[in-house]
């Protein structure tokens, strides 16, 4: 797996990369500046030396003539870097003196207009050459010359320019990252604030004191510390509750085991054993609802709730599965569907501990010959689960109270764990549900009912 480049050379590397573009952009035109000027310069002395040749041609008894002087020949061949050439043409091409080499020119000038300056290549060697054609005269004029000179010349306007240039650019990287490691230091600071924190402190992070741009970062910390801090305190609750409750049946089966060590005889020793099923039999069932509990209220574990349930269909199977229980405790337990299915998205798994809680909290609380209904219907694009009894029912001022961890009502005799309506509220919520807990039929016994959202196929494609 690949590093990530750090925000520091990715800020440098963002700001350096346009002074070096400018660099490279600068040297291009200074390339194109240098050489222009130096061919200015020097096309205008081989312009200037076509003229002063034509000058020094006129017409002879066989012809026309080149009449030049010793000292005008030496003052063409003393130039010590380049090399200087003439020629003298007729307008057929005919040479009239000079350099038979030097190649003549595309167009024959027009007579009497300034000369004018091409490259062409002479053994080899690129050479820049002016022609002229001297008005009254039915002749050109050339004079060629290396580029020596003004190849150099060229780069010492280059390097006189680029240096500085790249000196500003050094300086101006420097300033850069300097500034950028400036830029950065709200950043380490936070980070050395992190560092320096305790585990144990969850508290905000200063906003007011941080730079505009790092304040949504700032905030975004916060956000999660308090999600964390949260978390870890519902957790802290949940491990001390567990632990009260847990201490309870286990102090009883311990209790129990040990006078059924010292019974002396079956009668004494059968119902002791009884009472280490009943307490073992609490205590699993106890064990399993916190381990509920646990497993939904973990982000860790938590799954995205987006498969389509059949709602009716789980319904029906785990009131099915509860019939035997039902029968056990004389409770006639019943089931009322609708003709169609009905499709909410949910977990099927939280879904049928959901609908098991409630069914074994109305069992376990409804008096024997009571009845309970579980049924399904879909109102307004909601599908509602319900379970009604004739039982006791909840008093109105407790019904808040019984959705918390481990809260059993004052006049509660029947042995429970007070986490069922709990695991059901955590398990709706995580569905996307909702509890409503009322009365039963006039006003008698218990009707819990969650909410469901209708799926109708919009909200998986979204």
């Amino acid at each position: 797996m690949h590093e990530a480049p750090s925000l520091r050379a990715r800020l440098f590397a963002r700001l350096v990369v346009p002074l070096l573009a400018l660099l490279v952009v600068s040297a291009a035109v200074a390339y194109y500046a240098a050489f222009r000027f130096a061919n200015q310069v020097y096309d205008s002395w081989i312009s200037d030396t076509t003229v002063a040749l034509s000058q020094l041609t006129h017409a002879g008894p066989q012809g026309y003539v080149l009449d030049l002087p010793a000292a005008a020949q030496h003052m063409l061949a003393s130039d010590q870097r380049d090399a200087t050439y003439y020629r003298v043409s007729d307008l057929n091409g005919g040479l009239v003196a000079g350099h038979q080499a030097l190649p003549l020119p595309a167009h024959t000038p027009i007579a009497g207009v300034a000369p004018a300056c091409e490259d062409a290549v002479l053994d080899g060697r690129p050479i820049r050459v002016a022609s002229y054609r001297p008005p009254g005269l039915p002749v050109v004029v050339q004079v060629g010359e290396t580029v020596t000179k003004r190849d150099v010349l060229a780069f010492e306007i280059i390097a006189g320019m680029l240096l500085p240039l790249l000196a500003l650019v050094a300086l101006g990287a420097l300033g850069v990252w300097v500034g950028v490691d400036d830029g950065l230091r709200p950043l380490t600071r936070l980070a050395e604030t992190l560092r320096d924190r305790s585990p144990l402190d969850l508290g905000p992070l200063p906003e007011s004191t941080s730079p505009r741009e790092v304040r949504p970062l700032v905030h975004a910390l916060n956000e999660l510390l308090g999600r964390v801090d949260a978390m870890v305190t519902a957790q802290r609750r949940f491990v001390a509750d567990a632990a009260h409750q847990l201490r309870t049946p286990i102090a009883g089966i311990k209790t129990q085991s040990e006078m059924a060590l010292r019974a002396q005889d079956r009668r004494t020793l059968e119902p002791l054993l009884h009472n280490v099923v009943a307490g073992t039999t609490r205590l699993a069932t106890l064990v399993a609802q916190l381990l509920s509990l646990a497993r939904v209220e973990s982000d860790a574990t938590r799954r995205a709730v987006d498969t389509p349930l059949d709602l009716d269909a789980v319904a029906r199977a785990v009131t099915s599965d509860w019939i035997a229980r039902a029968l056990e405790r004389r409770i006639d337990l019943g089931y009322e569907g609708p003709e169609t299915p009905t499709i909410v998205l949910g977990d099927p798994t939280l879904m049928r501990e959901l609908i098991g809680n409630l069914i074994d909290n109305t069992l376990k609380y409804c008096p024997p010959g009571s009845e309970s209904t579980v049924s399904i219907r879909a109102v307004n694009g909601e599908a509602i689960l319900a379970i009604e009894d004739n039982g006791p029912g909840i008093p109105e001022a407790l019904r808040d109270r019984v959705f918390e961890r481990f809260y059993r009502g004052p006049d509660v005799t029947e042995p429970g764990t007070g986490l069922g309506l709990s695991i059901v509220r955590e398990f709706a919520r995580e569905q996307g549900g909702r509890v409503v807990l009322g009365s039963g039929r006039d006003g008698r016994g218990t009707r819990v009912e969650v909410h469901f959202p209708v799926d109708d196929g919009k909200t998986r494609h979204a």
